[in-house]
């Protein structure tokens, strides 16, 4: 076994373990973020006595699984999705940086390879962003704008890490592009077109030509809807051409479905199961 692969192999363990930390992390994010609490302060308790957590009821993963999924102070069960997302973000972690072990940084390697290596970091941290939006909109029903933007915010740091390597800016804007005019395009359509309750024909292409179907979408009942859209729009721009195919698929197809707020828990499951699948298979422009 060569020095490289070698290299490789524990990169790619040290990115699936930072994965499990992430995954602790998200939990708390997914807790307390639709509350309005802190992220970065404040100490994790049981949710049934509220007895106060130490460093070996916190190691991802593992402490729920050596606790037998019970709280050791009160014996209460602890629901299993800590660990899976925890699980999950380890998996989606280490999938991803074996698929692009060769962006592996090499100490005193050039400029461009540090960069091409951060913006596997920067995929990683999509990824997690993606996870913790999914998990918010099912276990609440909505969305938040505050994803999209981060999404744009990834996005962005990966557009200026392109500055290094200035023949991948091209193809980078361009694969964007084209992920972001066809979301575009499949919104609008969706808009004006989808039905957001049954209706009789009449009245359905009655309210497409006299605009009640784009007034509607802008109602206030309709915000869910709308944040999943953004999200939608920005995650696809984000992950770029073709990568963002499974997604602009699947994403339309549900969207053409009737009685949508069945369907609104799980918009953002859609998103991120498509978009991961979409790197994962097509990996190489912009990430």
């Amino acid at each position: 076994m060569d020095i490289l692969l070698i290299f490789q192999i524990i990169s790619t363990a040290f990115f699936g373990v930072f994965g499990l930390v992430i995954g602790s992390f998200l939990n708390v994010c997914i807790y307390r973020i639709p509350e309005g609490r802190t992220i970065v302060k404040g100490h994790s308790m049981c949710m049934s006595c509220g007895h106060e957590l130490g460093a070996l009821d916190l190691v991802p993963l593992f402490s729920w699984v050596f606790l037998k999924g019970k709280c050791r102070y009160c014996g209460s069960p602890i629901a299993s999705r800590y660990a899976k997302i925890e699980g999950l973000t380890c998996l989606i972690f280490a999938v991803l940086a074996w698929q692009r072990r060769e962006l592996f940084y090499f100490p005193g390697a050039p400029s461009k390879d540090l960069a091409m290596f951060l913006s596997l970091v920067v995929l990683a941290a999509l990824s997690a962003l993606i996870i913790a939006a999914m998990m918010i909109q099912k276990d609440y029903k909505t969305g938040m704008y505050r994803f999209s933007v981060g999404v744009i915010v990834l996005f962005l740091i990966r557009v200026c890490l392109g500055f290094f390597d200035l023949s991948s800016m091209k193809p980078i804007l361009v694969s964007a592009s084209k992920a972001l005019l066809i979301s575009l395009g499949i919104l609008l359509v969706l808009i004006v077109f989808s039905p957001f309750e049954l209706q009789a024909p009449r009245k359905y292409f009655s309210d497409v030509f006299d605009g009640n179907s784009i007034r509607r979408y802008f109602a206030a009942p309709n915000r869910t809807i709308r944040t999943s859209d953004l999200f939608f729009a920005a995650v696809c721009t984000a992950i770029g051409f073709p990568a963002a195919i499974p997604c602009l698929i699947a994403y339309a197809m549900v969207r053409t479905a009737r009685n949508q707020q069945v369907l609104l828990p799980y918009l953002g499951i859609i998103i991120a199961v498509t978009s991961l699948f979409g790197v994962t298979i097509f990996p190489g422009i912009i990430f």
